[in-house]
């Protein structure tokens, strides 16, 4: 511990990232390279970060079973290579843009299916005199992701909700200070859930991932097949729900905004990896270290866990396209919202067909909206994907004519 007492101390929770991550992120950098607080050090500086993310035999992603909800293997999150190679080569046909574009009618379809019900009620409000508010979070946010990953995976939709308040419970106690209060029953009863689905599809597939992966040239075991789950539910879910509540933040902000993308729908695509360049819903990533290694002139020793800040190097204006606003120039601009190395975001085309679907179909049924009277919007903080608990709108009926 001693060699950390020249090094800049950080207190996570103190970040001022509330209701400005450029504000937080800017603080970090100015700390300086490598920060140093409750047990972690944070890397902070661009070429830092990426020279960690592409060194897994260094900086390794590996995880101890034990120490996690269940004895699985989490898959593929949980594994440096040799293993994480083999994982990453079994699972990417899943993941591509031509696999995922078999199932665009359907996620569209779910997609559509949920903001027409947002939209009949505005109708009906104003029809009786009545403003209408949407809230965000709990009625697009939340479900959408929820039922793409049943659907991706082969499970029934039926079993949203009962998804939903796992992965919330789950991640609530995961951030409590105060072990002794923790309720282990949702975390039992999601493995329950995953692992008896995983017996059932093995003995009577069906359409989905997870049959092909029990049953394919290179099949995964139960173990791994729940491990891969696990990792969807409690990594997957979380981070496209923070991203579409961020997305539609900034598209009740901004009118001017809001028109050019229905008006030019071609635009979507680069407003969103804006998006997720400035909101990553990842912000920072773990590693730990298997060898004493020198970054910034600061040596980090074996076993040091480390805190590599993608959302500090999105914005740390090293170029024109790495502000703390929004590049709309046509272009798609290089970012880490998704990671890099080895480990980059598995589902990144997953994500980002949600996304695009999600405010697609979201301006051209509810194109007139913005954020309810005397609400300020606010992340939950700390938080491991820096979500709005909510996002209350004002909807306006759409012009006709």
């Amino acid at each position: 511990m001693n060699d950390t007492l020249g090094l800049p101390q950080i207190r996570y929770a103190d970040l001022p990232m509330e209701r400005d991550r450029g504000a937080g992120w800017a603080k970090l950098r100015e700390l300086g390279p490598v920060l140093y607080g409750e047990g972690w050090y944070y890397l902070t500086r661009r070429e830092d970060v990426l020279a960690a993310l592409r060194d897994p035999a260094v900086f390794s992603s590996r995880i101890a079973y034990d120490d996690m909800i269940s004895p699985v293997p989490l898959v593929p999150l949980g594994f440096d290579p040799p293993e994480h190679t083999r994982y990453r080569r079994i699972l990417h046909q899943y993941f591509s843009p031509q696999t995922l574009g078999a199932l665009l009618p359907t996620l569209q379809a779910q997609a559509i299916d949920i903001v027409e019900r947002i939209a009949e009620r505005t109708g009906a409000s104003e029809a009786t005199g009545e403003v209408h508010e949407c809230e965000v979070m709990a009625d697009l946010a939340t479900p959408y992701p929820s039922q793409v990953f049943l659907t991706l995976f082969g499970l029934p939709l039926e079993d949203r909700d009962r998804l939903i308040a796992w992965k919330d419970a789950i991640i609530a106690f995961s951030l409590t200070t105060d072990p002794d209060s923790v309720d282990l029953t949702p975390a039992a009863e999601l493995y329950t859930y995953l692992t008896e689905a995983v017996q059932t599809l093995r003995d009577r597939p069906r359409d989905g991932i997870l049959s092909d992966l029990l049953r394919g040239d290179e099949p995964l075991t139960d173990a791994e097949a729940v491990g891969l789950s696990l990792v969807f539910v409690l990594a997957g879910l979380d981070t496209v729900t923070s991203t579409i509540g961020a997305t539609m933040l900034e598209l009740a902000r901004r009118p001017a905004l809001r028109r050019s993308l229905r008006e030019n729908p071609d635009e979507v695509a680069a407003f969103l990896e804006e998006m997720i360049r400035l909101e990553p819903s990842a912000p920072i990533v773990g590693r730990v270290t298997t060898r004493p290694v020198t970054v910034a002139g600061v040596e980090l020793p074996a076993g040091a866990e480390v805190r590599l800040c993608l959302g500090a190097i999105n914005r740390d204006g090293s170029d024109a396209q790495s502000g703390d606003d929004f590049v709309l120039d046509g272009k798609l601009h290089k970012h880490w919202g998704f990671g890099g190395g080895p480990h980059r975001c598995l589902g990144s085309h997953l994500a980002r067909m949600e996304l695009k679907l999600v405010v697609t179909e979201w301006l051209s049924r509810i194109p007139d909206f913005e954020l309810a009277p005397g609400f300020v919007p606010e992340i939950t903080w700390p938080s491991a994907t820096c979500t709005l608990p909510e996002l209350p709108l004002r909807i306006h009926r759409k012009a006709t004519g």
